[in-house]
């Protein structure tokens, strides 16, 4: 199992006709609560996409490996599968430097927080493509991304994620919003107009930008503009994708 846990992991996802695959932007998860992968996991403290590790190489190689099998497999037991597929990939390299992709689990829907880093790099009408899924109608030429990198980063509430706090009064989300960045609200609710923490990941504060680099900065000074007592969030979301830019 330690060998098999090796590696960087990554998400992979896809959408599904029963027949045809489009493969959506790969992206990153962090687990942890903590910078530095450090800490008890949780459901996920940020994301970024794309994700560097998942190489042009690498992305053909599950394709071929990984989800084609998948899908026609599926198929082949009489099950036509249609819809979002997402794959958790284990990534690593043997001795002589060839990657080697392992699936850590299979999933019918989208990966949160992956999502709000992905979506927010389409360029399209995803109601007509989920449309397009069920007809078994689905094209490339209707998928579209934009060009860039988005940095999502999860803001979560005091004691996440063995218990959580609620109540707090959470101000500056128009000023996050003003800085350039998108705020999915997860665990918020209203109160007296205002709106207070109501859940573990409370907020996903995403920053879209021409470069990874960019796209966590401006992601972070939208962070900056939020508060509530006990906020907690990891600091260091994206840096493995900075890394493996770096080292290219």
């Amino acid at each position: 199992i330690e060998d098999f846990l090796d590696g960087e992991e990554a998400s992979f996802i896809v959408m599904v006709d029963g027949e045809n695959i489009l493969p959506m932007a790969t992206s990153q998860d962090h687990k942890r609560l903590l910078d530095a992968d450090q800490g008890p996991n949780t459901g996920g403290m940020g994301a970024y996409s794309p994700a560097p590790v998942v190489t042009p190489d690498i992305h053909a190689q599950v394709m071929r490996e990984i989800i084609r099998p998948t899908v026609q497999g599926m198929a082949a037991d009489g099950i036509r599968y249609t819809g979002f597929l997402y794959a958790g990939l284990m990534i690593s390299h043997g001795a002589d430097g060839k990657p080697i992709v392992r699936t850590l689990e299979f999933n019918c829907r989208f990966g949160d927080p992956e999502t709000e880093a992905v979506l927010p790099l389409f360029d399209g009408d995803l109601a007509q493509v989920m449309l397009d899924c069920v007809n078994g109608t689905l094209t490339k030429e209707e998928v579209k991304w934009k060009k860039g990198c988005a940095v999502d980063v999860v803001l979560a509430s005091e004691g996440y994620p063995s218990s959580h706090s609620s109540g707090e009064v959470i101000s500056g989300l128009e000023d996050a919003k003003k800085a350039g960045c998108l705020v999915f609200h997860a665990g918020t609710t209203r109160k007296n107009g205002e709106y207070v923490v109501n859940g573990g990941r409370v907020l996903n504060v995403v920053a879209l930008a021409p470069t990874l680099a960019e796209a966590k900065a401006k992601a972070y000074e939208g962070v900056s503009k939020i508060h509530w007592q006990g906020m907690q969030y990891r600091h260091d979301i994206a840096d493995k994708g900075l890394k493996h830019l770096k080292e290219k």
